[in-house]
């Protein structure tokens, strides 16, 4: 009888043990079944963490690469800004469905093709400003080219203008007359008409210039203007009414002429006699000085008592 109590005793010892190690063998699969899903939540979120990072760096990137092209061109620039507008567009939804949890593989796979969308429209975007540049690099050097040639056109002809003035000059002064037996007299007329020199201030008449004009043959047939100054004692060039004023040839300087005399000038040797009654009453040295042109060609002077 007691072997059998302490059989039975035994068998439900035996079913305890059983069912405390089913309990604990079951404990611990739930346990390992949860630990693993944490893990695999965990490399999940990881994962994501990493994409998200990735794709916020290559739309960061994508921006960056656009700012490196501004400057080039007022409406690409304009382009630029409008595009690194939308990357920051893109840039904030792709931070709230990171925030939310929203970032499933779709949107993942949604934003990698907003990426590639980009990278594409920024590569275009760079090959249309290389060909830019290269089209105003190739304007730049035609523009230089031209305003090289214009450059060497305007020294050939700056160069030709200078020629032509100085042969020009040239004519002009081998147009001038060479005065030749200048003489300057102070006359005193008789009553009877006969001119005698004078020596003395207060009874001159008059003062008389003659000289030849040589032939030259480069000068012009006709008229022939000669402009004559006459500066008395104090160094004052006399004028009166008909008297002007002329432009030296040498440095433009404007000086006063007391008379201008108008010759027939045929090319061949010509006497002149120019004469001067005014304001010659003071003693001392009378200068005269002849012009033609504006270049003097000849001067002389006379003293008076």
């Amino acid at each position: 009888m007691e072997n059998n109590e302490q059989s039975g005793s035994k068998k439900i010892y035996l079913a305890i043990i059983a069912v405390l190690l089913l309990i604990n063998g079951v404990a611990g699969y739930l346990l390992f079944s949860e630990n693993k899903q944490k893990q695999e939540k965990s490399a999940e979120i990881a994962k994501k963490d990493t994409e998200f990072t990735a794709l916020n760096q290559q739309f960061e990137t994508a921006k960056q690469d656009l700012e490196g092209l501004k400057g080039k061109n007022a409406e690409l620039d304009a382009i630029i800004t409008e595009r690194q507008a939308t990357i920051e567009k893109y840039q904030i939804q792709l931070a709230e469905a990171q925030r939310k949890g929203n970032l499933t593989a779709g949107e993942l796979s949604k934003f990698k093709g907003m990426v590639s969308s980009l990278q594409a429209e920024n590569a275009s975007l760079q090959t249309k400003v290389k060909e830019l540049e290269n089209s105003n690099q190739e304007l730049s050097s035609k523009n230089l080219a031209i305003t090289t040639d214009l450059e060497k056109e305007k020294q050939t002809t700056a160069s030709l203008s200078e020629d032509k003035a100085n042969l020009a000059k040239k004519v002009e002064i081998g147009s001038l007359i060479q005065p030749q037996n200048l003489t300057i007299l102070a006359v005193h007329k008789k009553s009877n008409g006969k001119e005698v020199t004078e020596k003395k201030a207060k009874n001159t008449d008059y003062l008389k210039i003659s000289f030849g004009t040589g032939e030259n043959k480069v000068l012009e047939k006709g008229n022939l203007p000669i402009f004559v100054r006459i500066i008395n004692p104090k160094g004052e060039t006399i004028s009166v009414g008909e008297s002007g004023k002329l432009k030296l040839a040498e440095n433009g300087e404007e000086v006063q002429y007391s008379k201008k005399a108008d010759i027939d000038y045929q090319q061949t040797s010509k006497n002149v006699i120019i004469e001067w009654s005014q304001n010659i009453k003071d003693p001392g040295t009378y200068k005269i000085e002849l012009y033609q042109s504006g270049y003097k060609i000849g001067n002389g002077s006379v003293d008076l008592k």
